[in-house]
Order: structure tokens, then C-alpha cells, then sequence
């Protein structure tokens, strides 16, 4: 393999009349053309996901969960800085129960940048949107800086941090998956990974090319301190991932252990791990310590999280990995949020069953796109004498295959010929490992698809445009100007997901704003009892505890079920179930009170028709009167128990 030292490679992308004994002004260049990267992503940033920075501060990307991940930035904030808390704990949800939130996406990083924000006197929308934002112009930055590793080809690296921070899995999960779209630290992971383990870039531009007959000779300047800290950054990273999400810590675990693999099955890069006899002990040791770092700096979240994982109810059915894997056709099915085609694609998939339709729409967006593809294949013929670009075609294509899940689905079908035979995939013997079981979507592994995509799609342009694409003094050629431009409009335009829905927050009742006003300790009823992310973002207005909750994963509930009062209101019992009678003339808004429930509060949109009936009847068993409070435009009822 071609490897060489950044110096190298810096000297070979320099203009022939730069003075090399000139080294300010090249800083100066370098700082400009970094704060140029980041511009360029942030103008790409409010473009592709218009209106969000329109609506800043009135509404938010596509609902549902995002309401849950508004309630994540303050409750951060609250633990921290009000109540002086561990934030992995709440008493404020499950009431009287409490609740552990290390299996839940809390997204601490994204908490921790919004509490600034907060102070500042931005809103909770503005919050949640701006930190949204930043997570496209950080995956953009952090790809363009693992490209340059790679290829040191500016506008090729560019356009490979396109790839992957504007990717329709990113588009699709900003509908509510704060702890999804917040993927920019995975890049720096691999890069400070990849600079552990090499010390330099893989062409030497100024001896080879990728059409070159022969690779640049290996330079190896790193030295072991280098090495060691950037293992050490490595593990810094790995736990920065790991506080943001544990789905993303699992990723690039798998990821390290396909690279540790090839570093040790290939020969020619088993050889370039150390001088040494024995190579992998040089690369076992950079690993520990990789390991060793991330243990030490996630303690706090890592063993506790262990531990509530024994209690059970963290473990997913088989039938939810299958819900949750991609089919066979999702990487060449464009997106269903494209303004042109994209409503032709949502009808398709939803007649395509059995699986296709019951997926949530922001899981089954997994376009990889045209152009993507053929660019990656591009880059990998022409450097295929590269093993660095072999192994980023290898990333791509295990990942895709192991995002398919435990068994193939092809057109929403598990089962083919009269047969009906199964397909057996890889991820079976994944979903047998610890902590894998636990992880109910493989198709988000597209997530590591993209990026090695992007990785290869760099490779690709830089091979096109050569290093003298825009030098100085040089006129953009038309071939120049086809493939540098032309190319990258097109995967942009495959990737279009404008304009993104966007919705206002439901918590302009004027009751919450009076019950945050009330002085005591007392919980709040939320009817229907279901895992509504509303609710909690309601909290964020009101500020007191409220009987159930939702969380990512949900756990047992003793009160729910002990208290015949809360348990004759679910939506599983009917109305003239037995236990009606033990909650009928006043016993149970005596036991709702003794719980230190003070206000019960409906909202009847939320029901079907049969449903809102069965519900009404319940409610004249157990309350017996009208409400206290109707808002009629939002069709809420409210009572308190005096």
C-alpha cells in the first residue's frame, strides 16, 4: 500500500511558486480555506434542509419524536445547572416511579451544546433547530477532513463531505431522530482511527497519481508518541460517540474490528502496522489503548448502562430486527422526500408488503444514490491497485450487507419460490452477540455505507480532476468544469429533500402556563396513557411530574399497574371491564389524589372514534362531572382534583 507522511503530502499539493521557507503565509491559507469548508457547509446546510432556518424559532422538523428530543435539551440543562443532578436519572417522568434514562437517546453532546444556546436566550425550538443544523456542517467538516487524509484534494474532499452529512439517511432522521442526525462525529472517529494506525496519506501526488503504474514508497514519520495520541484521540472520540449515541459506539466498534481484520488478514498492510517482528502487537497495543481511554472517560454511562441492560427489558423481539432492516431494493429506491418524485416513491413503498409499509418513513429512506454509486465504482477500478481504496469498497459493501438484516428482504418479502425459502444473511451471527440482540435496526448501519461511500467518491474526483484542478494560474477547463461540478449538482440533486415538513409545538394550552405558576409538589395525568413525546415537551412549560412517559425504551411500570385507577384507564381495558367498580363513586379520584395527581388532562384528537367513546365512558365512571377547563380549538378537557 501507498502511504506517505502529511508533510508529504502537503508538499506535493503546493503551487510551484510557493516559497517553501514561507510558512505563515501557508497557515494563513490553510485557516481561510478551513473557515471556507465550514462556510460552504453551512450555506449548503440551510439550503438543503429549508425551511427549518426560516421557522428558526417557531416550529421544528417533521414532529413526532422531536418533541422527546426538545425535552432531552431541558432536561439536560435542568439536571445540571437547576437541580444539580445526574441527567440519567428522572423523577420527573413515570411518576411516582421515576425512571433510568441510560437506555434512552438522551443525546447528552446535544444537550450539553444547548445549554449555551438556552442561556443565550435562544428558545427550545431555536435550540433543537440550531444544534440540528450544526450536526450537517460538523459531518461535513469531519469528512472533508478524512478525505484530505485520504486523497489531499480539496474539492474532491469537499464533495465526499457532501456526501455524507446531506445523505437521505441524514435527511430522513431529522424528522424527530435527534440522536440519528447527529452522526458528525463518526468521521473524526475514523480519522483519528485511521491516523493511529497510518502515518500518512495514500498518494504521493508528486511520484504517483492513480492512474500511476507504481505506488509512492512508504515514508513513515510518525513517530510512537504521534501513534499514541492519536489512539488516545481515538478513544476520546469513541466515548463522544458513545454520549451521543449508543447505536453509533456499537457502529464504530464493528467498524474498528473490520479494519483491525484487514489490517491483520492483508499482508501488505499487516506489514505496514510496525517494523517489528511482530506487527500486531504494535497494532493490539494502539487498540488497548483506544479501549482503555473510552472506558475510562464513559464509566459513568458504560457500566450503568451494563447493568440496567440485565434487567431485560431492553431486549427487542426477532420481528422488530426484521422490521428494521433494509430491503434488497432500498439502496436504489430514490427518496420519499424528493419534491419531485418523492410522492410516487411514498406510494410504491407503501403498497409493497408485508414489511415496506409498516416501517416508519424516516427508517426506510436508504438511498445511496446514482451518482454516488457510480463515482464510488469510478474510484475503485482506477485505484483498485490502491489496498486503501479496496478497503473503503470493503467497508462499503459489509456494511450494506449487514444493514439488510437477518434475513433477506427483497420487494417487503422474507419468503421466495412456492417454497417459501429464507435467505440466511451475516447479521444472523451478529444478532447473537452481546448487546447486538439489543439493537433492533440494521439498516441504520447504512450510516457507515454512506461514509465509506463518500470516502470513495473523494478518491474518485481526485483521480478526475488531478492536482491541478483550480491551481493557481491555471483556467478551469470544460473537463475540469464537468466533472468538478457538474457531478457533485447532480448528487445534490439526487439527494434533494426541500421543502423539509416542518410543525409547530402543541404546548400553547393555557393551562400549563397556569399550573407552572402553582406553588407544591403534585403530578399531572395525561390522558390518553400512551408514549407521547408531547407530553414531554409540555413538561418543558409546566415543569412538574407526570405520570408515564416515553422514553426509548420502555420500562416496567409497577404504579401503572397496581393503581386500579391508572390501569382502568388504559387503552387495553374496555369500559365496563370489572375494575370499573373499584374506581366509581369517588374511590378513584380519592386514589389519583392520594398519588398527588392534581390535574387530568385529555386530548381527544388523539383517539379514534370508538376509541373517544370508550374513553368518555370511562371518564364518567371515574370523574363524574364536566371539566374544569375546555379549550375547544385544541381540543383539550381538563380537570383538577380540589
Amino acid at each position: 500500500m501507498a502511504v506517505q507522511s502529511t508533510r508529504h503530502a502537503t508538499q506535493a499539493v503546493r503551487a510551484p511558486d510557493a516559497d517553501p521557507t514561507d510558512a505563515t503565509p501557508r497557515k494563513s491559507r490553510a485557516i481561510w480555506r478551513h473557515l471556507l469548508v465550514l462556510g460552504g457547509y453551512a450555506l449548503l446546510s440551510v439550503a438543503l434542509t429549508w425551511p427549518v432556518a426560516s421557522r428558526l424559532f417557531t416550529e421544528v422538523p417533521g414532529g413526532g419524536d422531536a418533541w422527546q428530543n426538545i425535552w432531552n435539551l431541558w432536561w439536560v440543562k435542568q439536571a445540571l445547572l437547576v437541580e444539580h443532578t445526574n441527567p440519567y436519572r428522572t423523577d420527573l417522568l413515570f411518576y411516582p416511579d421515576g425512571v433510568s434514562l441510560y437506555f434512552h437517546t438522551l443525546v447528552l453532546t446535544a444537550g450539553l451544546v444547548g445549554i449555551p444556546l438556552q442561556l443565550l436566550g435562544f428558545n427550545l425550538i431555536a435550540t433543537y433547530n440550531l444544534v440540528l443544523l450544526s450536526t450537517f456542517v460538523l459531518a461535513g467538516y469531519g469528512m472533508y477532513l478524512l478525505c484530505m487524509y485520504l486523497t489531499r484534494h480539496a474539492w474532491a474532499s469537499f464533495v465526499g463531505g457532501i456526501v455524507f452529512a446531506f445523505s437521505p439517511y441524514h435527511l430522513a432522521h431529522t424528522s424527530g431522530h435527534m440522536n440519528l442526525a447527529s452522526l458528525q462525529w463518526l468521521p473524526f472517529y475514523v480519522l483519528a482511527l485511521l491516523k493511529a494506525f497510518e502515518p500518512g496519506a495514500v498518494w504521493d501526488r508528486r511520484t504517483t497519481s492513480p492512474e500511476a503504474d507504481q505506488p509512492a514508497h512508504p515514508e513513515r514519520r510518525n513517530t510512537t508518541k504521534a501513534r499514541l495520541l492519536w489512539s488516545v484521540a481515538a478513544g476520546a472520540l469513541l466515548a463522544l460517540n458513545a454520549y451521543t449515541d449508543w447505536l453509533y459506539l456499537i457502529f464504530l466498534v464493528l467498524f474498528t474490528g473490520l479494519f483491525a481484520a484487514w489490517k491483520l488478514l492483508v499482508p501488505s498492510e499487516r506489514r505496514s502496522l510496525g517494523l517489528g517482528v511482530w506487527p500486531w502487537v504494535e497494532a493490539g497495543t494502539r487498540l488497548a489503548v483506544v479501549g482503555v481511554v473510552f472506558l475510562v472517560l464513559s464509566a459513568p454511562i458504560f457500566f450503568p448502562t451494563l447493568a440496567e441492560a440485565t434487567r431485560g427489558y431492553a431486549q427487542q423481539p426477532p420481528f422488530e430486527v426484521l422490521v428494521y432492516s433494509s430491503d434488497l431494493t432500498s439502496a436504489v429506491t430514490p427518496s420519499e422526500l424528493h419534491p419531485m418524485w418523492g410522492a410516487a416513491i411514498k406510494e410504491q413503498v407503501n403498497n409493497t408488503g408485508p414489511y415496506l409499509p409498516i416501517k416508519n418513513p424516516s427508517e426506510r429512506v436508504l438511498f445511496l444514490g446514482f451518482a454516488v454509486l457510480v463515482l464510488a465504482t469510478l474510484g475503485l477500478w482506477r485505484g483498485w491497485r490502491f489496498m486503501q481504496v479496496r478497503f473503503w469498497a470493503f467497508a462499503a459493501f459489509t456494511t450494506w450487507l449487514l444493514s439488510l438484516g437477518p434475513l433477506l428482504q427483497y420487494m417487503g418479502k422474507t419468503t421466495f419460490t412456492l417454497f417459501e425459502v429464507n435467505v440466511p444473511l451475516p447479521y444472523l451471527l451478529l444478532y447473537r452477540l452481546p448487546l447486538l440482540s439489543i439493537m433492533r435496526t440494521p439498516a441504520r448501519l447504512t450510516v457507515l455505507t454512506m461514509l465509506a461511500l463518500g470516502v470513495l467518491v473523494a478518491f474518485a474526483l481526485a483521480g478526475l480532476l488531478g492536482r491541478r484542478y483550480l491551481e493557481r494560474g491555471r483556467v478551469l477547463s470544460f473537463r475540469n468544469a464537468v466533472w468538478g461540478l457538474l457531478l457533485p449538482a447532480i448528487i445534490v440533486f439526487e439527494f434533494l429533500a426541500v421543502p423539509l415538513p416542518t410543525v409547530p409545538p402543541g404546548w400553547n394550552v393555557p393551562i400549563y402556563r397556569q399550573i407552572a405558576t402553582e406553588p407544591g409538589d403534585f403530578a399531572l395525568l395525561e390522558l390518553p396513557i400512551r408514549p407521547f413525546g408531547d407530553y414531554m415537551a409540555y413538561q418543558t412549560v409546566h415543569g412538574k411530574p407526570i405520570v408515564g412517559g416515553y422514553v426509548a425504551r420502555q420500562p416496567p411500570y409497577a404504579t401503572l399497574a397496581q393503581t386500579p385507577a391508572l390501569h382502568y384507564l388504559e387503552d387495553t381495558v374496555a369500559a365496563d371491564d370489572p375494575i370499573s367498580a373499584q374506581v366509581t363513586g369517588g374511590a378513584g379520584v380519592t386514589a389519583l389524589k392520594d398519588l398527588g395527581v392534581k390535574y387530568v388532562i385529555i386530548r381527544w384528537w388523539a383517539f379514534t372514534p370508538e376509541q373517544k367513546q370508550a374513553m368518555q365512558a370511562k371518564l364518567d365512571n371515574l370523574l363524574a362531572r364536566p371539566p374544569d377547563y375546555s379549550y375547544p380549538s385544541d381540543v383539550v378537557d381538563v380537570w383538577e382534583l380540589k
